[in-house]
């Protein structure tokens, strides 16, 4: 069909300007061979009568050939058209004008590429498995003169519908503030289709597929739809990989996407749309005020620096308004982050705007990114792909700006020198040095907003350049892992988990589904899980194979086994000491702590694994660790910590979002018991089931590959309730009244918890919600299990009551001697009542119990 389209764009427009000497092609006509031009060169030498006719004919069949040579590259210069050399700059110029194609540089040379787009952009449900609810708000049950009144007590069930419907839309990104913003105003709005068109409209790939059907206005609609399917297959990759949308998605998601458009009348039955699409590009240009904003700055940023700093009101401005500015622009996408500073605290000798790629940083202190920097007397401003300085060293700074200039070409307006020159203070001279590629500007003869907006998007394609080298280079200097991992993006944490279930089964070793929701729940609650069970059970190599599926090994750096000595006594024997002539050795954890800080590590999810870790006392060797480990906070978009260690020789190292501590434990008369603070600090989980029958490893279909993935896909969001709270209000409170009910039942035996455990079981159980891969009641029990009944111990009648009192809580039974069994199948909560089920015949007829000894 792409020469259809093709067909019908000669149709449309009169004049094809070439890309590089702006030259005009006038298209004069077309019909079944092909399109007839005239240009400037012909008409003259028709008037000079060196030709007979001022047309030239360029067939269809010259056309298709040029397609699938630009097809096949994706993205193509000049010299990638071979088999059509003579009027490759007319057909790179009319290709261009395709909606689903634009120009960039490649090199110092202009190009076209395909505009690529992820399945994720295209709906993911036809509008019958949204509709119900939509007509449910839109046409009664809901009014939005009585929406508080509706919403109570329903609105995370209202709110957790809206998201799905969004996200199924591909309407939801990365952006969580945006998000919400946009749920309520779904749930609000009175005219809710008017809501999605607006929203659809503001979409690309729905835009381009508009665009396209226009242009296909006098096909069929089965045509037109044959059209989207093919388009589809040619520029939508798969979200959970690199492969091009196979037929059987494309057609799926293309019948999503027509039905969509019906429903929001922006398309007739024959697929016709029903708005001025020739007007949707003007619709939806950006039209931004980007000089102005700059100069703004420029011309008021030394008299502000003579006025407190404090509520300023230049620093909202940059911080604020101008950020926004350049999030309008195209191609600034989601993956890019734009963030403004005039200091922290006190006034910045040199005040900055940054751009920055999410997948290499989100904080100019560290990584590469595009930046403004303005001159201390503010007479100039400088576009830099430049440097974080403050945890780069010198080193590293100077080997990559010598890097990006080596391997980027760029034009000859973009200087590569070390001229720049910002002032005299220390931050003015660290930024200079950091730069690797400039375009200057005075503020005297700033240049039009056009040519910012080029000159920025010019850089923006250096930058993507260089991350593309960088990662190639990565990649061929990596030494081949045992098996090749493929890189992928799952869609949901349920997906995600079938994906570790069955490459540990595959394995030989048999856990419940169940059993591996938990354990991957309990790591994104906290990073900081116990294993606890019979030898033998396979408890290092569940861990071992739960990292492995999510290609984290030892060979890789990303997996370490790190075995507990009995004579452990402090932390120096896990993060290091400094021997005999001062010189710092590092420890095991401080040798991952290494790789999991390096900037180019810092998505990749590490596992630490310490064994039998209470042959020592836990507490000797690793309350350092748990002191940092509760120093945690949001920084720069990640959960870091103090420092775990701040050395010369390692540099400054902490715990990152990105490290999963596990350790397992046996509980014998060689080890020693745990305290509360270790308890309250982790999940702490069983394994005694063995199921020795399993044989689903030797099936011969049976095979499952690992696949790395994202840390942002394994981490946890939350530290604080209240970063959960007002999104998940209704959960929170029924979660936190069973805990209450529980602790009223601990309190007299003084083993009741506290807001640590109280915010973490809360974690958990939202996590879970999230995805739903348990029920709301198997989810608290195995919480209730593992962050509550650990902590119980007693010899004396108050603590026989209370378990008693507890029994009761998970059963709704009375303790019995007899007949226990048939209460334990009935139970809510079913693993609680079983544990407890053991360890209260013990205080009864022993005179002492334990979770640990039942």
């Amino acid at each position: 069909m792409i020469i259809e389209i093709l067909k019908a764009l000669a149709e449309r427009i009169e004049v094809v300007q070439t890309l590089s000497l702006n030259k005009n092609n006038y298209i004069k006509r077309t019909d079944e061979k092909g399109i007839y031009v005239e240009t400037e060169s012909s008409m003259e030498k028709f008037r000079r009568g060196e030709k007979t006719s001022s047309l030239e004919l360029i067939s269809y069949e010259f056309i298709q050939q040029a397609w699938q040579e630009f097809s096949s590259k994706r993205v193509a210069s000049k010299e990638d058209f071979v088999r059509t050399r003579g009027r490759t700059s007319f057909i790179m110029s009319f290709f261009a004008k395709l909606p689903f194609v634009k120009v960039v540089e490649n090199g110092q040379k202009t190009a076209i590429s395909l505009i690529e787009f992820k399945t994720d952009d295209l709906p993911n449900e036809q509008i019958h498995k949204v509709k119900t609810f939509l007509e449910e708000i839109i046409e009664g049950t809901y009014h939005p003169e009585r929406l508080s009144e509706q919403l109570e007590g329903n609105e995370y069930r209202i709110k957790s519908r809206a998201r799905q419907d969004l996200r199924l839309l591909g309407f939801l990104d990365k952006n969580q503030h945006q998000n919400e913003e946009l749920i309520n105003k779904y749930i609000k709005s009175s005219n809710k289709i008017e809501l999605l068109r607006e929203q659809i409209l503001h979409k690309q790939y729905f835009r381009i597929a508009l665009e396209t059907l226009d242009l296909l206005e006098d096909h069929t609609p089965n045509e037109k739809k044959r059209a989207l399917i093919e388009l589809g297959k040619l520029i939508v990759r798969n979200s959970l990989g690199d492969n091009l949308m196979v037929d059987s998605v494309a057609k799926e998601r293309s019948t999503n996407l027509l039905k969509w458009l019906q429903y929001v009348n922006l398309i007739n039955e024959e697929y016709t749309p029903n708005i001025q699409v020739n007007t949707l590009k003007e619709h939806h240009m950006v039209n931004t005020s980007i000089r102005e904003k700059l100069l703004y700055i420029m011309n008021n940023y030394v008299s502000a620096k003579a006025q407190p700093f404090g509520g300023n009101a230049l620093g909202s401005y940059v911080r604020n308004a101008v950020p926004k500015e350049f999030q309008k622009l195209p191609f600034l996408n989601d993956k890019y982050v734009v963030t403004g500073s005039v200091g922290q605290g006190n006034w910045a000798s040199v005040p900055w705007i940054a751009i920055m790629n999410k997948e290499i940083t989100t904080s100019t202190q560290r990584g590469y990114y595009i930046v403004y920097l303005f001159s201390e007397d503010m007479s100039r401003l400088y576009l830099t792909l430049a440097q974080g300085v403050t945890e780069t060293t010198k080193e590293e700074m100077l080997k990559r700006k010598q890097e990006i200039r080596d391997h980027v070409e760029m034009r000859a307006s973009v200087k590569k020198d070390n001229d720049l020159y910002l002032g005299e203070s220390s931050k003015a001279k660290g930024y200079a040095l950091s730069t690797a590629a400039y375009i200057e500007y005075q503020k005297d003869e700033m240049p039009s907003e056009r040519e910012l907006v080029e000159d920025l998007e010019s850089m923006i394609s250096y930058y993507e350049r260089y991350i593309d080298h960088s990662e190639s280079q990565d990649n061929a200097e990596d030494v081949l892992p045992e098996v090749e991992v493929a890189a992928v993006e799952f869609r949901n944490d349920s997906e995600m988990v079938d994906h570790i279930h069955t490459f540990i089964s595959t394995k030989g070793f048999y856990y419940e589904r169940r059993d591996i929701n938990n354990l991957y729940l309990s790591l994104k609650t906290k990073p900081f899980v116990i294993l606890s069970g019979i030898s033998g059970t396979g408890k290092t190599k569940i861990v071992q194979l739960f990292a492995e599926s999510l290609g984290a090994t030892a060979d890789n750096g990303q997996f370490a086994l790190i075995p507990v000595r009995p004579d452990w006594s402090d932390g120096s024997d896990l993060i290091g000491y400094r021997d005999i002539k001062g010189e710092f050795q590092a420890g095991p954890f401080t040798k991952v702590l290494i790789e999991a800080n390096k900037l180019e590590n810092r998505d990749k999810p590490y596992f630490v694994l310490l064994d039998e870790m209470n042959l020592a006392r836990v507490e000797y060797y690793f309350s350092d660790l748990l002191s940092v480990m509760e120093s945690r906070d949001h920084k720069d978009g990640e959960l870091v910590s103090a420092p775990v260690v701040e050395e010369t020789e390692v540099g400054r190292l902490l715990m990152r979002d990105n490290l999963f501590i596990i350790g397992t434990v046996n509980m014998d008369e060689t080890t020693h018991p745990f305290s509360p603070k270790v308890l309250d600090r982790a999940n702490t989980i069983e394994y005694n089931e063995v199921v020795l029958d399993h044989f689903g490893f030797l099936s011969k279909d049976s095979a499952a590959e690992p696949l790395s993935v994202s840390n942002k896909q394994v981490a946890g969001r939350f530290l604080n309730l209240k970063d959960a709270y007002f999104e998940h209000e209704d959960l929170v409170k029924k979660v936190t009244r069973l805990l209450v009910e529980v602790n009223s039942i601990l309190e007299p035996i003084k083993a009741h918890f506290g807001y640590r455990v109280r915010d973490e079981v809360c974690f958990y159980m939202i996590y879970n919600d999230e995805d739903q891969l348990m029920s709301f009641d198997e989810a608290f029990d195995y919480q209730l299990l593992q962050k509550v009944l650990p902590r119980l111990t007693g010899n004396d009648l108050k603590t026989e009551d209370a378990l008693k009192k507890l029994f009761r809580f998970c059963t709704s039974h009375e303790w019995v001697d007899e007949d226990v069994e048939t209460i334990l199948k009935e139970a809510r909560f079913s693993k609680s009542a079983r544990k407890l089920s053991n360890m209260i015949p013990k205080i009864m007829h022993d005179g002492f119990t334990s979770f640990w000894g039942s």
